[in-house]
């Protein structure tokens, strides 16, 4: 395939002799382009010869005039210090919210040579009309309350026409020039930088499309002089003579002149070139439509593959993936297969989104972090404490990870207790360490380098910051120099150099600069640092954005998120110019009309000269507008395969169904089979440690979530709790009771209610203990704490008054928080195993003499229904309702109690024996949030009248068939078919549910 460049370079290697071609002078839009050429100007001969200058339009300008361009960084200054002069009132921090896009504006007004003094003249009429308007119709009052405000807002477009020139003259002075000032300089002065000076015998301009005013000046001029410059077009007739496709919209007017502006056609003697292949040439495109973003990067990662399985050995062709998202890069890299070893990255990687970017931010916002509190004079008092939020963050940061596990030899998946990360990040979990100082940490960690590098404060001083960040890099250094991971290395590398740079701006300015300053700054910095990826040109695989496909033609081209916003990118205007302004005739600046004409070329010309095209776009969601695929597509299908009847349009599928995705899937059941290891387990564990109420309603709610627990041992991640959380609220209320209760049994066994009345007057005591305890690093006054609190001492006091109003006293309290453990015989697989039973019972006490209470707290509500169960429904439901397990809980602390009393040894409580036949035993709730309704007892007779002997051997038969189907090998472990009791299950995404 012969591309556009291979044309250019052989036309032009025609035109001159080889001695000649060194004073030749060929400009292209990009400096990929230039190497494009030189490549294939190369390949034209086989004697060597010295080389034209080919520079890209950029650096063509710049060699031309002579001049030093500023960078972005000290030029974001230097406008501030023009502004300072002329506003003395401006503040840096919202002047930074605006300075790049004006800086912006100002380049582009030199790019297309407006006069700036009429159109900041304009804008100014323009907003002195937007104050008329909005002061319409309001309050004298209403008025002079914006007074101020609107004033400095319009005083902003009043001063730019000054702060215009005011910055070219001090850059002039300085010797400098931002890029689009370069540009005018050129333009306005052709003649004195090169038609006098005679560097070159002739100018090619190759390539070029929709020039800005200073670009077709300088051009034009050069035109005027014959036979000293020329101009070749990459065009097509699909676009060129279809006025209704923007693509073409410049190229027409470049050909055949604009008489209504006067302008001639912009070349010599004859139109070079244009090609027919989007009308004529033979074409596969697929047309894919994925479900979200990041697939694409799979699809174009397996569609290279097949396609090099697919190619000769002697296939040379090259492939492009073109990013319409450049965020897909990194993706795009990592979705290759690995038998791809050699590629280009033409667009860098960019140093923000980079994983030392994040550590970067992590530690600004650890710095932001200053705790309130209250004194006794309600007055507030600022701390400096880091938050255990952005403590882990920093600790579980990847780069840091590296160091623990260079520094500390640690493995990957190796929990050492010795290791000051561990150690921290355990005393933080353990002992809900919400806020934490600088000196707590590093007694915690004894001084750790590390921790005295991090946590150290920086006090709003950007000169610490800079400090705390050279010492960081050092630290990393070490860790990262012995490493294969050369990308990280140079993320290092480049964030050192912006450093240094930062350091020149810091002792220039003094102390003038904020920490917010400096992190503006600095951000922007990183924003502009790229990661420079150097290979041969000829590489296979070549991975760009659509603005580095110019003048470049590939054979297979894989184009990513071909959706309206990004190809084009829509109506985003980042500019301070009104769009009547930009439109104006008299200005004629460019709109979003205009960079999405250029899109429209860029596009259309890459598929020009392509034969395999692959088009990946993103399907609709939900949102309004999100996932329109792009009128790109839509011109393809609907005009261009019209005219082109050899193209080839399909329309491929891919599968990929995530999570909460509504296409209905037939489930992959998992499946964990009983093997003899795990029957061992289970039953060592139920023999020696017993089951307990908790584990049997789990093992019938989702047999699975019991294998997680208490089989494979995989715990839920402790985290730290900043405010009260609803575990442990009800821990909280629970241990008020106990407490109470505790109090009671200490002082002896008998609650009376003049007892119950001192408890009550001394509540706040009990509550702020009890708080202590289960609340550790909490404040009960801070925030919702606050509200919790008071919600959590209603139900306390309320509970308490309702026993006073309720109960019979006295009442006998037995014991508190009494863990029962009994044991039967059960039959498994004609083996007897002797299986213990076992549970936590928050209180047992007695009433009338004889009445024993097995009672639970519940912090939540439960219903009488709850507890109720018909005998007929036992052989169903007991061991099979997944609703029942409060019942089920009931009845087995009814059946351990009455188990105990029938043993040998009986049911001792202080010495004293309790007899089942003295003693009528009942089991109940106590509901906080329906407390009214008193104790709700659990009614479970097996049958009418039974004794405590039956009730004890029925329930045991009901064990027997439990422990039975635990260990049956033939059931394995599996999902629930509820799968509303997946909504809050900790395990749901290992199952998948």
């Amino acid at each position: 395939m012969q591309t556009f460049l291979d044309q250019a370079a052989e036309h032009i290697y025609k035109q001159h002799t080889l001695n000649q071609l060194s004073r030749v002078c060929i400009v292209i839009p990009s400096r990929r382009g230039v190497l494009y050429f030189k490549d294939a100007l190369a390949k034209l001969s086989d004697k060597p010869f010295l080389a034209p200058d080919v520079l890209a339009i950029d650096d063509f300008v710049n060699t031309m005039t002579g001049v030093r361009q500023i960078d972005q960084v000290a030029l974001l200054f230097e406008l501030y210090d023009v502004f300072k002069e002329i506003d003395t009132n401006v503040v840096f921090e919202r002047f930074m919210t605006w300075a790049s896009t004006l800086l912006n504006d100002f380049d582009k007004i030199d790019q297309y040579l407006v006069d700036a003094k009429a159109l900041f003249s304009y804008m100014t009429e323009a907003k002195a009309l937007e104050r008329w308007q909005m002061q319409l119709g309001e309050s004298q009052r209403e008025k002079n309350l914006k007074t101020d405000r609107t004033d400095r807002y319009f005083k902003l477009f009043e001063n730019i026409y000054s702060v215009y020139l005011n910055l070219r003259e001090r850059l002039k002075d300085k010797g400098l020039h931002y890029r689009g000032m370069a540009y005018r300089e050129l333009a306005e002065n052709v003649d004195k930088y090169i038609l006098e000076k005679e560097r070159h015998t002739k100018y090619y301009f190759v390539g070029f499309n929709a020039l800005s005013d200073a670009e077709e000046a300088i051009i034009r001029t050069l035109l005027k002089k014959k036979n000293f410059a020329e101009t070749l077009w990459d065009s097509d007739t699909y676009y060129l003579y279809n006025k209704d496709q923007r693509a073409g919209n410049w190229l027409r007017q470049y050909k055949n002149g604009d008489e209504k502006n006067g302008k001639t056609p912009l070349f010599n003697e004859e139109w070079k070139w244009q090609s027919e292949e989007l009308l004529k040439g033979t074409k596969n495109i697929q047309i894919i439509g994925v479900s979200n973003a990041s697939v694409q990067a799979k699809v174009a990662g397996d569609i290279y593959k097949n396609w090099q399985n697919a190619a000769n050995t002697d296939d040379k062709s090259q492939t492009a993936i073109v990013l319409g998202d450049e965020n897909l890069l990194v993706p795009v890299m990592n979705s290759l297969d690995e038998s791809v070893k050699d590629f280009n990255i033409t667009m860098g990687l960019s140093l923000r989104n980079s994983m030392l970017f994040t550590l970067i931010d992590a530690l600004f916002e650890l710095q932001r972090n200053l705790v309130e509190f209250k004194t006794e004079d309600d007055e507030t008092v600022k701390i400096p404490k880091f938050s255990h939020r952005q403590i882990v963050r920093v600790l579980n940061h990847p780069f840091l990870r590296r160091y623990e596990l260079v520094k500390f030899g640690v493995q990957q998946g190796e929990v050492q207790n010795e290791n000051p990360i561990r150690k921290t990040l355990r005393e933080i979990t353990e002992r809900n360490r919400v806020f934490l100082s600088s000196k707590e940490l590093l007694e915690i960690t004894e001084n750790e380098p590390l921790f005295t590098t991090i946590f150290k404060h920086w006090y709003n001083k950007p000169r610490n910051a800079v400090k705390c960040l050279y010492e960081l890099i050092d630290l990393l250094r070490d860790v990262y120099k012995d490493n294969q991971d050369a990308i990280e290395t140079e993320y290092l590398y480049q964030f050192y150099l912006i450093l240094q740079r930062m350091e020149v701006i810091l002792q220039e300015r003094g102390e003038t600069v904020s920490i917010r300053s400096f992190k503006t700054f600095l951000y922007e910095l990183i924003k502009q640092t790229k990661i420079p990826f150097e290979s041969e040109t000829d590489e296979s695989l070549q991975i760009m954005g659509m603005l580095e496909t110019r003048t470049l033609d590939f054979e297979k081209v894989i184009i990513l998120s071909v959706n309206e916003k990004t190809l084009p990118q829509g109506k985003r205007q980042n500019t301070l110019i009104p769009f009547d302004a930009l439109s104006d005739p008299q200005f004629n600046l460019p709109t979003h009309n205009h960079a999405d004409a250029v899109m429209a070329y860029h596009f259309f010309r890459l598929l020009q000269r392509a034969k395999e095209i692959v088009l990946v776009h993103v399907l609709p969601s939900d949102t309004y507008g999100a996932g329109e695929k792009s009128r790109f597509i839509l011109q393809i299908e609907h005009e261009l395969a019209k005219l082109n009847k050899n193209l080839n349009i399909t329309y491929p599928t891919v599968k990929f169904i995530g999570l909460g995705e509504s296409e209905e899937v037939e489930e992959t059941p998992l499946l964990i089979q009983k093997t003899d290891d795990i029957l061992a387990f289970i039953e060592e564990e139920i023999t020696d440690k017993g089951i307990f109420p908790s584990q049997l309603n789990q093992f019938l709610d989702c047999s699975l979530k019991y294998y997680f627990t208490r089989i494979a041992g995989i715990k839920q991640e402790e985290e730290v709790e900043e405010k009260i959380g609803v575990d442990t609220f009800g821990n909280w209320v629970h241990k008020n009771f106990e407490n109470i209760d505790k109090n009671f049994v200490e002082k002896g066994s008998t609650i009376e209610k003049e007892g119950l009345q001192i408890v009550l007057e001394n509540i706040d005591t009990y509550l702020d203990e009890a708080f202590k305890e289960t609340n550790q690093g909490l404040k009960a006054d801070d925030g919702m704490n606050f509200i919790l609190y008071q919600i959590g001492e209603t139900i306390v006091k309320k509970f308490i008054n309702y026993q006073l109003n309720n109960e019979l006293f006295p009442i006998e309290l037995l014991d508190v928080e009494k863990t029962l453990k009994v044991s039967f015989n059960a039959i498994v697989n004609g083996k007897e195993l002797a299986v213990k039973i076992a549970g936590r019972i928050d209180r047992l006490d007695r009433v009338s003499g004889n009445k024993i209470r097995v009672i639970d707290y519940k912090t939540g509500k439960v219903e009488a229904k709850d507890l109720l169960m018909k005998p007929e429904d036992f052989e169903e439901k007991l061991l099979g309702d997944t609703d029942k397990d409060k019942f089920r809980q009931l009845w087995l602390y009814k059946y351990m109690v009455l188990k105990q009393m029938l043993s040998v040894k009986g049911l001792t409580i202080r010495g004293v024996k309790l007899p089942e036949d003295a003693n009528e035993v009942s089991a109940g709730i106590y509901s906080f949030r329906n407390i009214d309704e008193g104790l709700l007892e659990q009614k479970i007779n097996f049958t009418l009248g039974e004794s405590a002997q039956e009730f004890v051997v029925a329930s045991e038969k009901y064990l027997n068939r439990f422990v039975n189907e635990l260990l049956d090998p033939a059931k394995p472990f599996e999902k629930t078919k509820d799968q509303t009791k997946c909504e809050y299950c900790d395990y749901r995404r290992i199952c998948g549910r």
